[in-house]
């Protein structure tokens, strides 16, 4: 049997289809014989006329529903279609189409060839046209079936990593399907608490629905991983999974949240690894969309983490115009065509313009802010990686992007009266240690400033912590360390960091600048503050491994590399101490000095005549005398 079973399949694809063909060539004439005229025939002559001679005489009323089915099969593409997958709802479609227009033009034919006039006849014959379809149809099922049997045998899954659906829904059975076919994936059963779904099976797969099961199964299989098929869960509900699964010490991945699907970031069915947004144990807050009706707005550093996400949140309030402000040709493409599939899908009609250029270049931002008739400006352009500013061949080229880049931006807006600048800050700008927080102290003292000179712009600053995944996140290194093997490196067992998502500071920062009455300095309330210890063994953990003490247990070992030049231990967000609510329970204003004009031009042309001869001693003194709280120890 193997032997017959291997040479159909060495055969060419030309000939396997002919086979085929002539498979439901006879399902068909056996389903017209038995349920068509001949057999009716015979049984009503009481077996008195010959078969041959009923066959000859209804030859007609065959010859013409089966060329027509089989012209119909031929333009739909049925036989183009892998016998493999021939269970797919495609092909389903079409056997069933096929076997319609089978019976029906018997139906018609026969009318016509007999002349059956009669009502109570007719009825007949449509009602045996229809079974003559559906046998048909069933026909072509079961020949396909038995094919994929013999051919395609559902071998037992005794190796691959075990898998368990987490999810017994659309989006989980649509997960089975697309991974059931790997041979690396054993599933060994979906998850789903709902009570209807208790013990029911899919495709043979049982569901399971209570905590001693997941218990079970990561006991029984040791290299478990659980794929959350649920897009339609909202964060809390999402983290309130992800944490009842992490005792369990199982890996979990899961298919994208509903937003990133409709953005288009994500496939449905693409597999990856949890976010620490669904990490966090923080609350989740949702903003509501704030309108920019008849606005122009730009965004600069638009490519950027924090940028990418204003602009998406911004298009929400769909103004007129958003112009995306880049240095980067890569970023700029990655924002602009992303934003464009956002608007075609919610059918948005703003305008969106992608612009090359440095917020350093006046010139640029001159001809820009004209051209486009700008309301509204979000700077985000800035450089953020502390070690990276730190190294003394970048500081120079780091204070003139985030100082001086400030500066012209706020300089061009008074200008040319732009209505309003919210600039982004970050908590190391408080009592910095180290020169990019520094420099953005020295940016927000720039913005405070400028707010006195006009009356016609509204200047205001947004401070908060890390954002989570961006760029300079510790969570991408971890990742890479995991995947790796490890070991994790940590600057300190006791370092802690304020987290918030991208997106929620992103919300906020928009829900600041509404409130900006001029010069405001915005404080983002970040929660407590989070150890990167306890954050590197969450993700261990989710990833389905253990901690190693000493490098030598089987599992991920966490080592402490020190701190890094100008690294704090713990971050803070006020300098002065004082904070004032506003109408957002999670933004707070806080007053906080800064020097008058004339103070801050004359420090500004000594930093710049210092920055020209890269004179990095003169340049930290400065920052020393005039920066509140700065303290190095890179001298």
């Amino acid at each position: 049997m193997n032997k017959i079973l291997n040479t159909v399949k060495s055969l060419s694809r030309r000939k396997k289809i002919f086979i085929l063909l002539l498979v439901d060539l006879v399902m068909c004439l056996i389903s017209w014989i038995i349920f068509g005229p001949p057999m009716s025939v015979l049984m009503a002559s009481n077996y008195q006329i010959d078969l041959k001679t009923i066959i000859s005489q209804n030859l007609l009323n065959f010859i013409v529903p089966c060329i027509s089915v089989f012209i119909y099969f031929s333009i739909s593409g049925f036989y183009r279609s892998s016998l493999r997958f021939s269970e797919s709802k495609d092909l389903t479609i079409r056997s069933l189409n096929g076997a319609l227009i089978f019976g029906s033009i018997w139906g018609l034919v026969y009318l016509l060839e007999f002349e059956v006039v009669r009502n109570q006849y007719s009825s007949i014959v449509i009602l045996r046209a229809m079974l003559i379809a559906f046998v048909f149809y069933g026909s072509l099922q079961i020949s396909r079936d038995i094919a994929r049997i013999l051919f395609y045998p559902n071998k037992l899954q005794v190796s691959g990593k075990p898998v368990l659906i987490y999810g017994a829904g659309a989006a989980g059975n649509e997960l089975y399907h697309s991974i059931k076919n790997n041979k690396d994936i054993k599933i060994i059963g979906f998850f789903d608490n709902s009570n209807s779904l208790n013990g029911a099976e899919i495709n043979n797969i049982t569901i399971y629905g209570k905590d001693k099961h997941l218990k079970k199964l990561s006991e029984k299989y040791s290299n478990l991983e659980i794929y959350l098929a649920i897009p339609s869960l909202n964060l809390d509900e999402r983290r309130s999974i992800i944490s009842n699964l992490e005792k369990y010490k199982v890996a979990v991945r899961s298919i994208p949240s509903l937003h990133e699907i409709i953005a288009d970031k994500k496939k449905m069915l693409e597999m990856q690894d949890l976010s620490i947004d669904d990490i966090l144990t923080r609350e989740s807050v949702k903003n509501d969309a704030i309108s920019f009706n008849d606005c122009n707005v730009m965004v600069t550093g638009a490519g950027g983490s924090i940028g990418s996400e204003i602009v998406r949140q911004i298009i929400e309030g769909k103004p007129k115009k958003i112009i995306l402000f880049e240095i980067s040709e890569i970023n700029l493409y990655s924002i602009q065509s992303e934003i464009e599939n956002i608007k075609y899908t919610n059918q948005i009609q703003t305008e969106i313009i992608g612009v090359l250029g440095d917020v350093k270049n006046k010139t640029r931002l001159k001809e820009i802010i004209l051209n486009h008739n700008i309301d509204h400006i979000y700077h985000a352009a800035a450089y953020k990686h502390v070690p990276i500013v730190e190294y003394h061949e970048n500081i120079s080229e780091g204070i003139l992007n985030n100082v001086y880049g400030t500066k012209a931006l706020c300089e061009v807006a008074k200008e040319l009266k732009v209505k309003k600048v919210v600039v982004i800050s970050t908590d190391k700008a408080v009592r910095p240690t180290n020169i990019m927080g520094a420099s953005k102290r020295f940016s927000e003292m720039i913005v405070q400033s400028m707010d006195t000179e006009t009356n016609d712009t509204k200047y205001c600053l947004v401070r908060f912590g890390n954002v989570i995944n961006s760029s300079g996140s510790v969570v991408p290194l971890f990742r890479k360390q995991i995947a790796n093997g490890g070991p994790l490196t940590i600057t300190h067992k006791n370092v802690t960091r304020f987290f918030m998502t991208i997106a929620e500071a992103s919300g906020l920062v928009i829900q600041a600048g509404e409130y900006a009455e001029g010069g405001d300095v915005f404080i983002l309330d970040m929660g407590e503050q989070v150890r990167i210890l306890e954050l590197a063994e969450r993700l261990i953990y989710l990833s389905g491994r253990n901690i190693s003490s000493d490098g030598a247990d089987e599992g991920i070992e966490i080592k402490e590399v020190g701190l890094r030049p100008g690294e704090k231990l713990y971050e803070e967000l006020l300098i002065s101490g004082k904070e004032l609510k506003t109408a957002n329970k999670k933004i707070y204003r806080s007053i906080e000095k800064f020097p008058k004009k004339e103070v801050l031009h004359a420090i500004l042309n000594k930093l710049s005549a210092s920055i020209e001869k890269n004179d990095i001693v003169n340049i930290r003194n400065i920052f020393k005398e005039h920066v509140e709280g700065f303290n190095d120890n890179n001298e």
